[in-house]
Parts: structure tokens; sequence; C-alpha cells
């Protein structure tokens, strides 16, 4: 009997190390780093991400104005920006302080760390 127990335990366990491993894989591959690096010769009000087929820019994704040759550093995940958690291609807007905007479209955030603007 006691056998038996051991045996149940033991097959239980290894056929859950391959769910926990995935549900952590999954979580780690939803949350991305993204430095976002102002190039342009001005300050830089504001950081959109957006699906490539939305026509809506969504929020701000900067905490505050990034200045001339400095960057930002946040966590960033697909789904806060309207885009599904399996899919990485976005297009990014930023703007600046007078008025103007610069677009990236369809970057591969999983494959980029930084995005640079010049």
């Amino acid at each position: 009997m006691t056998n038996n127990v051991v045996n149940r335990i033991a097959i239980s366990t290894c056929l859950s190390l391959p769910v926990i491993a995935l549900t952590a894989f999954s979580a780690l591959a939803d949350t991305m780093n993204i430095s976002v690096i102002n190039n342009s010769g001005k300050t830089m009000t504001a950081v959109y991400f957006s699906p490539p087929e939305e026509d809506n820019w969504g929020e701000n994704a900067l905490e505050g104005s990034i200045d001339d040759r400095q960057k930002q550093d946040f966590e960033w995940e697909a789904i806060n920006y309207g885009g599904p958690e399996n899919d990485c291609v976005f297009d990014v807007r930023a703007e600046y302080e007078d008025g103007k905007y610069t677009d990236l479209m369809g970057v591969d955030l999983c494959k980029e760390s930084s995005l640079n603007f010049n």
C-alpha cells in the first residue's frame, strides 16, 4: 500500500513538472523590459504602443518626459496595450514637446530591447 501511494505521488509530480515549467515560461514571456532612448534633439513627452491594425494609440506609456540623449526603462506587457499576449509586433509613436512625432511601424518587441528615436 505504501509503495502504491509513493508511486502515485511520483507519477503526479512528474506529470505536473512540464505544466509548471510552461506556466513559468509563459509568465516570463509576457513581460518585457524596454528602453526608450531619445536622440531626437528635443524633449520627448509621450510614447504610445498600438497593435498594427489599430487606429487608436491608447495611453502614454512614459512616466515622465525624456530629455534629449536620455533614456527611460520600463516593463512592457503586450496585453496592456491592446494586443494579444502572444504577439510581439506593435507600432510605436513618440511625441515631442514641439508637437511633432516619430512613428516606428511593425516593431517586434520580443526581439528589440531598446527603441531609439532620432
